[in-house]
C-alpha cells in the first residue's frame, strides 16, 4: 500500500481522498439507517378468526387488534397455520362457526406446532356446551370450561404482561356488569392462572401455558365483541376499555415471545381443598371399596377417615357413607383394621356402612350371608350415633336407615346389604313410606355398572360382569334394575351410590321417578388404582342454593383432585344428564364405550 502512495500523483491522491470520503459517508449513513430500523417497532402479524356468533351477535376482534398495532389478517381456513408467524387469535364463540369443527379436526395439531415455533395462540371465551376443552391443547396442558360466570376479577400474577392495567391496589378488579368472566374454567393443568374469578384459581378467567418456544393463552373473556351486526359499538364501555388494555398488553407479549425474552411460566397448581369449598355449603362423603387397604395398606384407609375428621367442621361434612367391600376376605385381621380406621370418625362425623360381596362368606366369596361386620361394628355403638334411625334386623347393621338435616332439607339414607333380598326391599319401602318429607339416598354395593346402565340380569346385550345374580349368595338377590323397579322409582330418592364395579370405576345417570323427581345414580370405585386406590374418596359439596352439587374425587395421600370429567364434575338436582352443561361428556344418557367395559372379565 505504501508503494501505491509513493507512485501516485497528486491528482490521484485527491481522487482517492474523495473516494474514501464518499465511502465513509455512505458507511455511516447506512449505520444510521440500521439504527433507525432497530428502533422502529417490528410489525407483528395477527391471524384472526372473528365470527358473528348467535350468543352476542357481535364481532370486533380484527378492529381491536388493529387499533393495538397488529398487522391483522383473517386466519386462512383452507390451509395449515403451521408456517405462519406472530399471533393466531380465535375470537369469542368462534366454535359456533360451521367451519370451526372441520378446521380443528384437520389442523388442531398444526396449531400447537405453530406455537412450538415461537408464536402465540389466543383463544377467547367459548360456549362450554359446544366446546369445553380446546381441541388444540397438547398433552402437557389441560383445561375445561364450565357454565360459571363471574363479575369479579382477581389478578393472581400481577407482574404478568397480560395483566398490566387490570389490577387495583388490592390485587382485584371489581367491575359492574354481568359476565366479566364468561364461561370460566373449572379444571386446569400446566397453566399459569393470570386472572381468576377468585383468589384460589378455582375458576380462571385468563391463563397461559407454554409449549415449545411459544405460548397458548386461554381466556374466559369476550372483550373482542365490540360491534353488533348493524355496525354499532357495544354499550359495555367498561369491557371495551379492558379489551383495549388487553390488546395493548398482548402486542407487547407477542413481541416478547418472538424475541425469546418472555418471562417463564409459573404453573399454578390445581385448586387445593381449602380453596374449593363455598361458605354455607355442606358435604356428603363417600368411601368406595376399601378392601385392598384392609388387606395391605391400612394406613391409607386411616388417611381417608383422619382427613374427613380433620375437615369435618371446615367443610360441614354431614355424613360419611361407605359403599361396601370394607374388607377383601372377610377375615378378622381385615375387620380389625377397618374398624380402627372408621373409629377415627367416632364422635366427629356420623357414618353409615354397607356390606359388599367381599364382606360375606368364607374368604369373602359371598356364598353365604355370614359376615364379621356386626362383631367389629357393634350395633349398640352405631345406634347411639346422631341420626341413626333403625335397622331391618335387630342387632345387625346389614340394613339400616339414617336421618339428618342439611341445607334446610331433611334427608334419609337407606344403607342396604349386598344383593338386597326381597324382604329387605319390603322393609325399605315401608321406611320410605313413613318419611315422605325426606329426600332419599340409597347406598348399596352393586347397582350401577361402568357403562352408566343399571345392573340388569335380563339384559343379554350389555355387560353385566359381577352382577349379584352371578354369585351364590343365598336368600335371593336384587340387582340395580330390580332395585329401581321395586324401590327407588316409587319414592322421593334423589341419589343412589354404589361401588363394586371395576373397569374405569365410574358411572352416572339421572332418571325421573314415578312422580318426576330426578334420581342421580352414581358409581365410584378406585380399587384398581395403585395401592388399591391411592386413598381417593368422593366428596359431594351441596351449594347454598340447594340445587347445585359439586362432585369431587380427592386423595388425602396426594392432596389433589382427580381432574377427569367423570371424576370431578357439577350437577343440578333438577336437570337430567343431557341438560347438565358440565356433564355432557362424563354423564352420558347413552352408555359409555362398551368395548372398554368388556375388556375386564370377571375374576370371582
Amino acid at each position: 500500500m505504501s508503494d501505491v502512495r509513493l507512485w501516485a500523483s497528486g491528482a490521484t491522491l485527491v481522487n482517492l481522498a474523495s473516494v474514501i470520503a464518499i465511502m465513509t459517508a455512505s458507511l455511516f449513513g447506512n449505520l444510521s439507517s440500521l439504527d433507525a430500523a432497530e428502533k422502529a417497532p417490528a410489525v407483528v402479524k395477527a391471524f384472526v378468526w372473528d365470527y358473528l356468533d348467535p350468543w352476542t351477535n357481535r364481532v370486533g376482534a380484527s378492529q381491536l387488534l388493529t387499533e393495538a398495532g397488529f398487522e391483522v389478517h383473517p386466519l386462512p381456513k383452507a390451509s395449515s397455520p403451521w408456517g405462519l408467524s406472530g399471533l393466531v387469535f380465535i375470537g369469542s364463540f368462534a366454535s359456533e362457526d360451521p367451519a370451526y369443527q372441520p378446521y380443528m379436526k384437520k389442523y388442531a395439531k398444526d396449531l400447537y406446532k405453530f406455537v412450538d415455533d415461537g408464536n402465540v395462540l389466543v383463544q377467547m371465551t367459548q360456549a362450554d356446551q359446544t366446546e369445553d376443552r380446546p381441541p388444540f391443547l397438547p398433552t402437557t396442558l389441560e383445561a375445561r370450561r364450565c357454565d360459571v360466570d363471574s363479575g369479579k376479577m382477581h389478578v393472581l400474577s400481577e407482574g404478568h404482561t397480560l395483566a398490566q392495567g387490570f389490577a387495583k391496589t388490592d390485587g382485584s378488579a371489581q367491575l359492574t356488569g354481568d359476565r366479566l368472566g364468561w364461561e370460566t374454567f373449572d379444571r386446569h393443568g400446566g397453566f399459569e392462572v393470570v386472572i381468576s374469578s377468585d383468589a384460589y384459581a378455582s375458576h380462571p378467567i385468563l391463563m397461559e401455558g407454554a409449549y415449545g418456544q411459544g405460548r397458548i393463552v386461554l381466556a374466559a373473556m369476550h372483550f373482542d365483541k365490540r360491534i353488533d351486526a348493524d355496525g354499532k359499538p357495544s354499550a359495555e364501555e367498561h369491557l371495551d376499555r379492558l379489551g383495549q388494555q388487553f390488546a395493548k398488553n398482548l402486542l407487547q407479549h407477542v413481541q416478547d415471545v418472538e424475541a425469546r425474552r418472555a418471562v417463564p411460566i409459573q404453573v399454578t397448581p390445581a385448586p387445593r381443598v381449602q380453596g374449593s369449598f363455598i361458605e354455607g355449603s355442606w358435604t356428603l362423603a363417600l368411601l368406595p371399596d376399601t378392601q385392598v387397604y384392609s388387606v395391605r395398606f391400612p394406613g391409607l384407609f386411616s388417611a381417608q377417615t383422619a382427613w374427613l375428621r380433620a375437615h369435618a367442621k371446615q367443610r360441614n361434612i354431614q355424613y360419611v357413607l361407605h359403599l361396601g367391600d370394607i374388607t377383601n376376605n372377610n377375615t378378622r385381621k381385615e375387620w380389625e383394621r377397618a374398624a380402627e380406621s372408621m373409629q377415627l370418625l367416632d364422635g366427629h362425623v356420623p357414618y353409615a356402612i354397607v356390606g359388599g360381596n367381599h364382606d360375606y362368606g368364607p374368604s369373602g366369596d359371598a356364598s353365604t350371608r355370614d359376615t364379621l361386620l356386626n362383631e367389629y361394628f357393634p350395633y349398640e355403638k352405631t345406634a347411639a350415633m346422631p341420626g341413626f334411625g333403625g335397622a331391618f334386623e335387630a342387632g345387625k347393621l346389614d340394613n339400616t336407615y339414617h336421618l339428618f338435616e342439611a341445607g334446610g332439607q331433611k334427608w334419609i339414607v337407606l344403607a342396604l346389604e349386598w344383593g338386597p333380598r326381597d324382604e329387605t326391599i319390603a322393609w325399605a319401602n315401608d321406611v320410605m313410606t313413613k318419611h315422605p318429607d325426606h329426600k332419599g339416598i340409597l347406598v348399596t354395593h352393586a347397582y350401577l355398572f361402568s357403562n352408566s346402565r343399571r345392573y340388569d340380569a335380563t339384559d343379554k346385550v350389555n355387560p353385566n360382569h359381577w352382577n349379584p345374580h352371578h354369585y351364590r349368595t343365598p336368600g335371593g338377590v336384587n340387582d340395580g334394575q330390580e332395585l329401581w323397579d321395586k324401590l327407588v322409582r316409587k319414592h322421593n330418592f334423589v341419589f343412589t351410590f354404589n361401588g363394586h364395579v371395576l373397569n374405569d370405576g365410574t358411572g352416572y345417570r339421572a332418571d325421573p321417578n314415578d312422580t318426576g323427581q330426578l334420581v342421580h345414580q352414581m358409581l365410584a370405585n378406585y380399587q384398581m388404582r395403585e395401592l388399591g386406590g391411592e386413598a381417593y374418596l368422593r366428596l359431594l359439596e351441596f351449594d347454598p342454593d340447594g340445587n347445585t352439587v359439586h362432585v369431587l374425587a380427592y386423595s388425602p395421600l396426594h392432596d389433589r383432585y382427580m381432574l377427569e370429567q367423570d371424576q370431578s364434575f357439577t350437577i343440578r338436582l333438577d336437570q337430567a344428564p343431557a341438560e347438565q352443561p358440565e356433564m355432557k361428556d362424563s354423564a352420558p344418557s347413552q352408555p359409555k364405550d362398551q368395548a372398554a367395559s368388556a375388556a375386564l372379565v370377571p375374576t370371582e
